[in-house]
């Protein structure tokens, strides 16, 4: 099971430090902005990306490959996606969470993420 992880929970966890934010939105879904300090992984590529090997994953994604043991946070537009991502990634025994607000939430606290698409049912 994947705990769902909300918006100050993701604030504390960038000021300190103690996650990793991984935006599984597809490229062109990018301009429209992304948490700080996140990193590009698209939802159809998380199944193979955590099987790859630190240097050819660093090679292709350029960032560190995170471990087992790190607290992965993914995020999308509203939360759907990653939500399926942080279940792949569960089920490779990492420690995974979805951040369900995702862009549609953070962008109430932050004028450089913006909202696109129809409002999620939630909100």
């Amino acid at each position: 099971m994947v705990t769902e992880i909300g918006l100050k929970e993701v604030q504390k966890g960038i000021l300190a430090n103690t996650i990793i934010l991984l935006d599984v939105r597809g490229a062109s879904e990018l301009h429209f902005g992304m948490l700080p300090g996140a990193h590009h992984l698209p939802l159809e590529e998380v199944e193979d990306a955590l099987g790859l090997l630190p240097k050819i994953f660093q090679k292709k994604y350029r960032f560190a490959k995170f471990s087992k043991k790190d607290c992965l946070v993914f995020y999308c537009r509203t939360g759907h996606r990653s939500k399926i991502a942080a279940h792949i990634a569960a089920s490779k025994g990492f420690y995974a969470k979805n951040y369900l607000g995702s862009i549609w939430e953070w962008s109430k606290i932050d004028p450089s993420v913006k909202r696109y698409g129809p409002s999620p049912a939630y909100f």
